[in-house]
């Protein structure tokens, strides 16, 4: 994708846009290690990737090292996060919701920048998409590098319209009688028509060739968050045919063994201590350490023991 093609594309289907072109403070990497593009070295990957995840480190820590690859090499990449990702800040602590959201934000930001091989400097726009809002960043010195903020609600925070599991709730009514408010930008309520729609203008924006989501369909051994299977189902539902669609195991990788190899684990344990400087709710536990060294793709109709490994 040439530079600034996907912001482009993205006015040219909005209904109102309003440029905020904030370039965003650096953020630089907590330790040395070997850089990405020389770990990860390859050609630039053809085509256009785009990643539909709930929260922000869904991504980071369950499409990698695959995305890690690919952004690494060069590949033109979208990433959209349709929740803020806010969660219960501010209901046992001190900590603002809407800041907690935002240095989730920061958090990503820099963990791309960083396995990027660029400076974390970012250029916002704010986009309408039918009734929804969004935020497109672009990275800096390397425009084809892009991620956008829906910002609905995160399931877990009962302050949303309707409580908990707003995205669930919206997925669930496709007849559209349940609305839900955006965590950032609450002027439109907002149904399971809206968010398609929302996708479905992105994705005839960006022209992606391929799309990477969590299990749409996780197994019933295990447990996966239902914001993971959510966000999967509005994706599946809003890619056009042609676009070739990868899905990823979330929580259930915990059931299959460690497969990723030296390099790729540390490149993966490197990056999301980046993102991780930013998210005070995330601690020491072994559970991130079992995500960090696992990635498994999850193929149609396959059970559980039928894991696929994580390939190159």
């Amino acid at each position: 994708m040439a530079a600034g093609v996907g912001v482009r594309g993205v006015r040219s289907v909005s209904v109102a846009a309003v440029i905020a072109a904030i370039i965003l403070p650096i953020v630089l990497p907590v330790t040395r290690i070997p850089g990405p593009a020389t770990l990860f070295a390859g050609k630039i990957p053809r085509g256009v990737y785009l990643q539909v995840v709930a929260h922000p480190d869904d991504d980071l820590l369950f499409m990698s090292p695959d995305l890690l690859k690919l952004l690494a090499r060069g590949a033109s990449s979208v990433t959209v996060y349709l929740t803020a990702g806010e969660s219960v800040a501010g209901m046992r602590d001190t900590h603002a919701p809407g800041g907690y959201a935002a240095d989730r934000q920061r958090g990503i930001r820099a963990a791309y920048a960083w396995i990027a091989g660029v400076r974390d400097r970012w250029r916002r726009t704010i986009v309408t998409l039918g009734r929804m809002p969004v935020e497109v960043d672009t990275l800096a010195d390397l425009p084809r590098v892009q991620l956008v903020f829906a910002g609905l609600p995160d399931g877990g925070d009962p302050r949303a319209d309707g409580g908990r599991g707003a995205l669930t709730r919206l997925w669930a009514d496709a007849g559209g009688k349940t609305c839900v408010r955006a965590f950032l930008r609450r002027a439109a309520c907002l149904s399971h028509g809206d968010v398609v729609e929302m996708l479905r203008a992105l994705m005839r924006a960006f022209h992606p060739t391929t799309l990477h989501i969590l299990d749409p369909a996780p197994p019933p051994v295990g447990h996966d968050h239902p914001d993971h299977v959510a966000a999967a189902r509005f994706a599946t539902e809003a890619v056009p045919a042609g676009v070739g669609v990868i899905s990823y195991r979330g929580y259930t990788i915990e059931a299959f063994p460690p497969n990723l190899n030296s390099i790729e684990r540390e490149v993966k344990r490197k990056v999301f201590a980046i993102y991780r400087q930013h998210d005070y709710r995330i601690g020491a536990g072994r559970r991130y350490d079992t995500w960090i060294d696992r990635m498994y793709r999850r193929r149609s109709g396959e059970t559980l023991a039928e894991g696929s490994p994580s390939s190159s």
